[in-house]
């Protein structure tokens, strides 16, 4: 980061969750290379591939000496599927949650679940997010990956995922990378929609028991 106190730490673009190797899936390698050429030549934006988990991710930023960003841009699937392939920008506006709905999701953070909307939730939380701070979200089924592994070993790659999904993958990652990039850089307002922690998705039960009785 840059190193000059009289200067404003630099913009910080981090791919949320897991990044798995299958250059088709949208928040894999090529995504990464995308961003990378979007921002070629700029010292004030870092690029990071972020597989951490929302509580090593605020403890990072809570070390001794840390430098935060003065902006954050994160990408990362959306916590809900209605429209396979969408692509959505949010600015982060924070907000509180109840107590028992926020250890719900320090509970998923602890146990390992990477969530977009759980990084922005625990981080506000506990303060480390700048004021400027956004969220890039792609409508991925939960079913994606598998399906483009499959698609990958049958030789289909690239585009040839897109037929299960109903989505061009390259098309997306274009479209992830832009707008990022866009947020990244943009020195003026934005007319991104605002999300808070009270439109979350709501956290999912780990466990759901069933007791039967004999007749």
């Amino acid at each position: 980061m840059i190193g000059d106190h009289d200067r404003l730490p630099p913009v910080l673009i981090g791919i949320v969750g897991y990044s798995p190797v299958i250059d088709a899936y949208p928040l894999g390698p090529t995504l990464m290379a995308a961003l990378q050429s979007k921002v070629a030549g700029r010292d004030d934006v870092m690029v990071e591939n972020m597989t951490w988990g929302p509580i090593h991710v605020v403890q990072r930023f809570q070390d001794e000496g840390a430098v935060r960003p003065r902006r954050v841009v994160l990408i990362g699937a959306a916590a809900t599927s209605r429209v396979p392939g969408r692509v959505r920008g949010f600015r982060w506006t924070g907000g509180d949650l109840p107590a028992a709905a926020m250890q719900e999701r320090i509970y998923e953070a602890v146990t390992g679940v990477v969530d977009i909307e759980n990084t922005l939730v625990i981080g506000s939380h506990f303060k480390v997010w700048p004021d400027e701070i956004f969220s890039v979200e792609v409508d991925l089924p939960a079913d994606t990956f598998g399906n483009m592994v499959i698609a990958d070993s049958l030789a289909r790659k690239g585009e040839g995922a897109a037929t299960d999904h109903g989505f061009s993958p390259q098309a997306v990652i274009t479209e992830l990378a832009e707008l990022a990039a866009t947020f990244a850089i943009a020195d003026g307002a934005t007319t991104a929609e605002a999300k808070s922690a009270a439109d979350c998705a709501k956290v999912e039960s780990f466990t759901r028991n069933r007791i039967a009785v004999d007749a």
